[in-house]
């Protein structure tokens, strides 16, 4: 019934009249019928048109009636239905209101050339009411298990076979599901102020015209969300939101890999604390390397004690996966999801779900909570279509908690302006301060058309140093593919290879290998590894030092990415203390911007008492 076409009716006895718009008409005159909203006594149903692609049959319905028509209009007192006398129905109120409803669908359809479409026949109503509607106990069983999902058609069909469900009449039992109100039929794009907008990412720019295979007409579809599936004009969309009602099962507590510090439970009491406040949602300020993920744990455990739904989004699938096998660990007896691109049984349902942000488009006002990770990383950060979904796929009621270790200052200022709470988790776990970073101003001599590169003798040194006498692994941060090979065949040459394989080894996006020589750098099967941002998050090893080299490249480094990359360092209960190195021929804003965000929150961490004594430190 995915790409059904609709068709505008209407209902009415002697008293009152309904214009409706549905993919199986006779469903909803039935239902109509048999809930008394329109008496089976002098009863009479007429289809204005013939099929339409449901967009458009969408935009005429809204065009032609009004929200009293499609609840139920009352007519005059005085007028009994008797046969109509003509096909313009001119002696009668319901034959005036045909006639006009129908004189408006033929300029409308005249205007897409579609004339041939108009109908106004009848409907036997002892015809309809040979259709069976569903049984209470089916639909109840496919409501339990799409609820919360904003999905097509075929999807809910991947749905139920994935819960083990076998409906023989799907397509009825949607429709019945929408006239009782617990889902909402609409065309993927929609005319909105004679404006199509994808109604699942919102967007109205790149949207392409088709010669569509299933409508067999003009149709559009959304470029924005192609690879969720395509949205198109024809294509029905359907919006389930969750009962809002908390059902309490049982006292869920997490388990812990270790005990929480005295800054980590303070930030996890108040994260409680935020469930029961007037604010809708939080923003955790968490340095990098603060176990951020494990203050969240109690919040979760108190939404799913009383039967709520919580989502933690992330904008990695890597970190999905990795995070989902934490959450099984410190959840054993609830039901973990991991969704993520190319993930299987991904429309079962779970009450604690681990997701990319992409994936979050396909659920409706299905969580009481919502987790955001990561709120300042790509694809997340920059989406305006990925910020509505977030809010989409949360419970009218629903709170959010967004996650991050650099936010910026505009997030910082509206979330004063909105209602929202900030909670800083501003130490490590281990009670160690943040490495700052050491800025080394020397002239990278590179040609880029030659290819040549020479680095400065300081930042060898400091690699032999680090590697050689330290036994520490270093990441080496590069603003570019190119850069990233060069630097690492020259470095290369400074260092021995061991069984083989060479000491340094650089990724970068287009790398076919960047997950095994990310795996292999994790196992310490090699101490230098060379990249571009992407490996600025998710890569944490026991004893590592950072280097930034060309840090003054402003347009790539950001204050933001200059501090997740320096998070690398000595994040370890090990290892806690590392070092930070940015190099570049000046000292950019950027540089001096992260090094003092850095300083400032060491120094509040310190001046509260979430950093080790003096006395404490071992060096």
């Amino acid at each position: 019934m995915a790409d059904k076409g609709a068709i505008i009716y209407l209902l009415a006895d002697n008293r009152k009249y309904i214009i409706g718009l549905s993919q199986y008409p006779e469903v909803d005159i039935n239902f109509y019928l048999d809930r008394g909203v329109i008496s089976t006594d002098n009863s009479r149903a007429f289809y204005l048109n013939k099929s339409l692609n449901l967009g458009l049959a969408d935009y005429i319905f809204r065009e032609i009636s009004n929200p009293n028509e499609r609840k139920g209009a009352t007519l005059d007192n005085d007028f009994i239905i008797t046969k109509f006398l003509s096909f313009f129905w001119e002696f009668d109120t319901l034959g005036k209101i045909i006639e006009e409803k129908l004189f408006k669908l033929k300029n409308i359809l005249n205007n897409f050339d579609m004339k041939n479409k108009l109908d106004g026949k009848e409907i036997a109503i002892s015809q309809i009411q040979k259709i069976s509607l569903p049984k209470e106990s089916e639909w109840k069983q496919v409501y339990q298990l799409i609820q919360g999902r904003k999905i097509y058609y075929s999807e809910i069909r991947q749905l139920l076979r994935e819960n083990r469900v076998t409906i023989k009449e799907l397509d009825k039992i949607l429709i019945y599901l929408r006239l009782l109100g617990k889902l909402e039929v609409i065309p993927s794009l929609r005319y909105i102020d004679d404006k199509l907008i994808c109604q699942r990412c919102d967007n109205h720019e790149d949207l392409v015209e088709i010669d569509c295979n299933y409508c067999q007409g003009k149709d559009y579809y959304c470029q924005e969300c192609i690879l969720m599936g395509e949205s198109r004009l024809c294509r029905a969309l359907y919006f389930i939101p969750v009962a809002n009602f908390f059902q309490t099962f049982d006292i869920i507590e997490p388990k812990y890999r270790f005990n929480l510090t005295k800054l980590q439970q303070k930030v996890s009491d108040q994260l409680i604390d935020f469930l029961y406040e007037n604010c809708q949602q939080a923003l955790v300020w968490a340095v990098c390397g603060a176990g951020k993920t494990e203050v969240s744990f109690e919040v979760i455990a108190d939404i799913l004690s009383r039967g709520g739904k919580v989502l933690f989004a992330i904008p990695r699938k890597d970190v999905v996966i990795e995070l989902a096998e934490r959450l099984r660990e410190a959840f054993p007896r609830v039901e973990v999801k991991a969704i993520y691109g190319g993930s299987e049984m991904k429309y079962q349902t779970a009450s604690l779900v681990i997701a990319t942000t992409h994936q979050v488009l396909r659920y409706y006002q299905a969580f009481d909570l919502i987790i955001l990770d990561e709120m300042d990383a790509f694809p997340y950060k920059g989406s305006s279509t990925l910020k509505r979904s977030l809010h989409k796929a949360k419970k009218p009621r629903g709170k959010l908690i967004y996650m991050t270790a650099t936010p910026s200052e505009e997030e910082l200022v509206n979330l004063e302006d909105s209602n929202s709470k900030l909670i800083k988790l501003s130490a490590r776990y281990h009670g160690y301060p943040l490495p700052e970073p050491e800025f080394i101003q020397s002239e990278i001599k590179y040609n880029q058309e030659s290819k040549e590169l020479t680095l400065p003798e300081v930042v060898i040194d400091k690699l032999k140093i680090s590697v050689e006498q330290e036994l520490y692994q270093v990441f080496i941060f590069l603003p570019s593919r190119e850069l990233v090979e060069i630097v690492t065949q020259q470095i290369s040459e400074y260092f021995p290879d061991i069984n083989g394989q060479s000491w340094v080894q650089g990724s970068h996006s287009q790398d076919r290998q960047r997950e095994e020589k990310r795996e292999a750098f994790l196992a310490g099967d090699y101490p230098i590894l060379v990249s571009t941002t992407i490996m600025e998050r998710g890569v944490t090893v026991e004893k590592a030092n950072v280097m930034v080299l060309f840090a003054d490249w402003e347009y790539v480094f950001s204050e933001e990415t200059l501090i997740q990359m320096a998070g690398r360092s000595g994040r370890s209960l090990k290892y806690p203390q590392g070092k930070v190195w940015f190099v570049g021929e000046s000292i950019s804003n950027q540089m001096e911007k992260a090094r003092e965000k850095i300083q400032l929150l060491n120094e509040e961490s310190a001046e509260k008492g979430y950093l080790k004594s003096s006395e404490q430190l071992i060096f």
